[in-house]
């Protein structure tokens, strides 16, 4: 996912500051996705440089330093809506830290079953998790959400079968 773009989408709804943008972020994926308040300012940093958002600065009520603002630019908007347009590219799994193990586990000797044993609990346990997250999601109310936490279910379910298949030609 693209935080640079999950930014610039957050932002066409209105000016929001940094910790503003990380509320916003999680209500929306947070569950799913952990994104520090660091990659955040980093992001933010990277797109006023190029020219997709500006900032003010805001007083801060009370005590404490300004807050600074940020916006999107037309620039940005005209950058979101060609991301938004353009299919993703890029297969989902062909960097897969679970198959880089299994590769390394073969040259070391290692034991294939109880490393896929592992995984499928693993596994098994985060589709447990997201069920559990499903049943508090109304769809009506979100469906945005819904879709995000069928499509996780979806791809664990095949990661299970993919074990499975592992295990039939590791044997």
């Amino acid at each position: 996912m693209s935080i640079k773009h999950s930014i610039l989408g957050l932002l066409a709804q209105g000016p929001l500051h940094g910790y503003d943008l990380k509320s916003a972020f999680d209500e929306h994926v947070g569950s799913l996705w952990n994104l520090n308040i660091g990659q955040i300012y980093n992001t933010l940093r990277l797109l006023e440089r190029d020219g997709l958002v500006t900032f003010e600065n805001q007083e801060h009520e009370g005590r404490g330093p300004s807050r600074k603002v940020y916006e999107i630019t037309e620039g940005g908007r005209e950058e979101l809506t060609r991301w938004l347009a353009e299919p993703v590219k890029q297969p989902r799994r062909l960097k897969d830290e679970f198959y880089v193990k299994l590769v390394f586990n073969r040259q070391t000797g290692g034991d294939h079953g109880a490393l896929i044993w592992k995984q499928r609990q693993a596994y098994l346990q985060m589709l447990h998790e997201i069920n559990d997250m499903q049943t508090q999601v109304d769809a009506g109310a979100d469906p945005h959400t819904a879709l995000l936490l069928d499509g996780a279910a979806l791809h664990l379910e095949a990661d299970l079968k993919w074990l499975d298949r592992c295990e039939e030609l590791l044997r």
